[in-house]
């Protein structure tokens, strides 16, 4: 089992460090990847407290390619989509707390985060 907490909004080289994860783990490895996507990094707070590199931020989607194309494996049953009220960049979820609005559902909104258990595949050929 590899643990990846909110590793690769960090890093410019996010598919050579994905290649090397792939790499070191065994056949039928597990990651657990727990990643904040471009939509948190690129708001005001996190941009006015942090630096970041942007040009290699990504959508919850394009991280999830990323997984898939460096030959992870993970069904829909997999991920989750936290959507945290400090994720929120406009009102940090206050509206939401306070019953005056509801949080749009997944896939009716820009994620924030993402998580996925994805494994290695026991025969696997690394693209």
């Amino acid at each position: 089992i590899l643990f990846c907490h909110q590793t690769f909004h960090h890093l410019v080289e996010q598919h050579r460090a994905l290649k090397e994860f792939y790499r070191v783990l065994k056949p039928g490895g597990y990651l657990l990847f727990a990643e904040s996507t471009e939509a948190y990094i690129d708001t005001w707070v996190i941009r006015w407290l942090f630096r970041h590199p942007m040009h290699v931020q990504k959508s919850a989607d394009e991280y999830l390619e990323m997984l898939r194309e460096q030959g992870f494996e993970f069904a829909a049953q997999n991920i989750s989509y936290p959507y945290l009220w400090w994720s929120r960049s406009s009102d940090f979820g206050l509206l939401e707390r306070w019953g005056l609005r509801k949080a749009p559902p997944v896939g009716q909104r820009e994620e924030t985060l993402v998580n996925c258990v994805a494994r290695k595949p026991v025969e696997s050929a690394a693209p």
